[in-house]
């Protein structure tokens, strides 16, 4: 099935498409390379041309000349490829924990299933990554694409992981609040390496000037 067949099909039939997938052969690293990388760069690629090269984005309501035009493309463009590879690590990381906590909701301990469930739901997110620079409509999209993937976490628990239908609820929620926290962190990295790169870097021109 190719890649573009599987997206419109976990969005717009996720529970027959779930019953495909759980069965389906597959295997942790071909998820990555033949699923989860190619779509996280939707976001990754929109990014760089739309923020970095014409300098558009939904947090500056579409403003040309804007933060994004400050910081310039190089640095954009830089940011990008790091929110990219710690999407991949967070994707990887969530996997692992699914996948030791699964079996206390009475569901299977199988790696390469629990990467099946976290990397097909969070399809919606990267393919929100096309629309994500278009002001305010990016944002509400982006929400939407969030509280989707958590219904498709909650359907396809009981057919990936075999989760017993009362439990999968309370699995959800466990998932979800691990993401959050995972999230928070990878947020915290980024913001430093911001940080770090402009102000720093601000402060250190500073710096030399006055000396």
């Amino acid at each position: 099935m190719s890649i573009v067949d599987r997206a419109k099909n976990i969005i717009l039939k996720p529970v027959d498409e779930w019953n495909v997938i759980a069965e389906e052969p597959a295997s942790v690293s071909g998820l990555f390379t033949n699923y989860a990388m190619v779509l996280a760069a939707i976001p990754m690629v929109a990014g760089i041309i739309f923020t970095g090269a014409l300098g558009i984005s939904a947090g500056g309501l579409g403003a040309m000349g804007g933060g994004a035009m400050a910081m310039g493309f190089t640095a954009v463009a830089g940011m990008a490829v790091i929110g990219y590879v710690l999407s991949m690590v967070t994707l990887y990381l969530m996997s692992l924990i699914v996948n030791s906590v699964s079996p206390s909701f009475n569901g299977k301990s199988d790696l390469t299933q629990s990467t099946k469930l976290m990397a097909y739901a969070s399809t919606p997110t990267w393919v929100a990554g096309l629309v994500a620079w278009v002001p305010i409509l990016g944002g509400l999209v982006s929400l939407a694409a969030i509280a989707y993937v958590v219904y498709l976490i909650y359907l396809g628990l009981k057919p990936v992981l075999g989760v017993p239908q009362e439990k999968v609820a309370g699995f959800t929620v466990v998932i979800v609040l691990i993401y959050i926290v995972l999230t928070m962190v990878v947020s915290g990295i980024i913001i430093g390496l911001l940080f770090s790169t402009f102000f720093g870097g601000a402060m250190m021109a500073g710096a030399m000037s006055g000396a």
